[in-house]
């Protein structure tokens, strides 16, 4: 595999600009794209980060630093951080007063009037993001 730096991508990204090459996802896991050659050949290219360093490898001819390396580096580049845009966030830890919230939620019976109308009634608020934690846990204890 090659190092990329910026040394060495120059004059394949200037060539890439001239023959402006299509490149294809083949797996974006894997860091793995074809790329159409000059002569409409396709070339894999792969991509890996070992050691803070990032490298490529291209299956032409030219056994250096190609262009075919250069177009898909900037496929790369987009998919990635796409794909880090998309990944889910961590989720935050719930607090115990969410959990009691959650739990009362859960846990009021179908059958029962509607939890906004006895909080209304029984504590004029009708949510129970209005109650203390100390109240949100004889509310839990008293439907349990």
């Amino acid at each position: 595999m090659l190092k990329l730096t910026a040394e060495t991508m120059t004059a394949a990204i200037a060539r890439a600009k001239t023959v402006r090459p299509k490149v294809r996802v083949i797996s974006a896991d894997q860091r793995t794209y074809a790329v159409t050659g000059s002569k409409g050949d396709i070339y894999t290219v792969k991509f890996a980060v070992a050691n803070g360093h990032k490298l490529a490898e291209c299956n032409c001819p030219a056994r250096g630093m190609c262009f075919h390396i250069a177009a898909a580096a900037q496929v790369n580049v987009m998919v990635q951080s796409m794909r880090r845009q998309a990944a889910p966030a961590p989720a935050a830890p719930v607090s115990e007063r969410q959990s009691l919230i959650r739990d009362i939620r859960q846990s009021w019976p179908a059958t029962w009037p509607p939890l906004a109308t006895e909080l209304m009634r029984r504590f004029r608020v009708n949510t129970l993001d209005y109650l203390a934690e100390d109240m949100l846990r004889g509310v839990l204890a008293a439907i349990a």
